[in-house]
């Protein structure tokens, strides 16, 4: 059984977001949300409609949107697929799972041995360093394999492709099968989250700037008067917890800084320097002298800053 894309105009889809699981937020239910996603926390409560949504727009989407045509047509005609634009898709066994589809593959090619029928097309366009970074062991990263079954939950589809485009100029198309189990386990944990919100039971909070935001949003004034937590079990761990890593982090300043000045001692006036299977630059920002203020600004002078690059070499 498998559900049906459909075209949504841009108010229908935002409804159809707000009541869905889709495809890019899938990860954040098994703990694998990029770090510009929401989390498992902050998507339960912007789904439970006590936080805002986030902005969907910004320059990364919009010049991923502006491209997505470019790629899938690139790879259409490198794969000699025939392929059509996706719309959004509901699975009809799971109330609360959907996605929006990039492109469906309407005619496989001759790569594509062993699939059969339509497949997902799912666009992405990475930088090279990005790529390099955490598209790694041959594989695209977990939140974007997700993304791809979450997709054939909904569609029913058995076979999909990732074409990325890398760097602006290199494709790589990565093929996978529909994983049956994993199918079963995304669609079991979107019903468990919607179970959650049904009970008012919220995931714990999390470290992620995803959290931070959402927890400024639901609480955007601060008021005076004193909060009694003394029979709040965990308010005591919360602050201990936040001082134990605060003197850490001064700790790892100071060892830092020590360790900086030891690599100073040692360059003395020289920017560069090699040996021991390490390389160490100084990027050197010149002083600054004061300039006279403008219209009653007061514009402070810049002092001499020096930055030092520590790199490990390969054996």
């Amino acid at each position: 059984m498998s559900g049906t894309p459909r075209d949504l105009s841009n108010e229908e889809w935002h409804a159809a977001r707000a009541r869905h699981i889709g495809g890019s937020e899938c990860a954040a239910l098994f703990g694998q949300a990029p770090a510009y996603a929401l989390s498992h926390y902050a998507l339960w409560h912007v789904k439970a409609g006590l936080a805002p949504p986030p902005e969907v727009g910004n320059e990364r989407t919009d010049w991923g949107l502006r491209l997505e045509a470019a790629i899938a047509e690139g790879a259409a005609a490198q794969e000699s697929w025939t392929i059509r634009k996706g719309g959004y898709v509901t699975d009809p066994t799971t109330p609360g799972l959907g996605c929006t589809l990039d492109y469906w593959i309407t005619q496989p090619g001759p790569n594509d041995t062993g699939c059969a029928g339509p497949g997902l097309l799912e666009i992405k366009n990475a930088d090279w360093l990005q790529h390099k970074r955490t598209w790694t062991d041959g594989e695209p990263p977990p939140h974007v394999l997700l993304q791809l079954q979450h997709q054939a939950a909904c569609t029913g589809y058995t076979w999909g492709a990732v074409a990325a485009l890398i760097g602006g100029n290199h494709l790589e198309i990565y093929r996978y099968a529909a994983r049956p189990k994993l199918i079963a386990e995304i669609r079991r944990r979107v019903t468990a989250f919607w179970a959650s919100i049904d009970e008012g039971r919220p995931p714990p909070v999390d470290e992620t700037d995803g959290a931070t935001v959402i927890l400024k949003a639901m609480y955007p004034e601060l008021h005076d008067e004193e909060l009694d937590l003394e029979d709040n079990n965990e308010f005591p761990e919360a602050c201990a917890h936040l001082l134990q890593w605060a003197d850490a982090r001064k700790l790892a300043a100071k060892e830092e800084d020590f360790a900086k000045n030891r690599i100073r001692a040692l360059l003395g006036d020289c920017r560069r320097a090699r040996g021991g299977g390490y390389r160490v630059s100084v990027a050197v920002t010149p002083a600054k002298e004061p300039r006279p203020p403008r219209d009653g600004e007061m514009i402070a002078g810049r002092a001499e800053a020096r930055r030092i690059t520590v790199k490990e070499l390969a054996s």
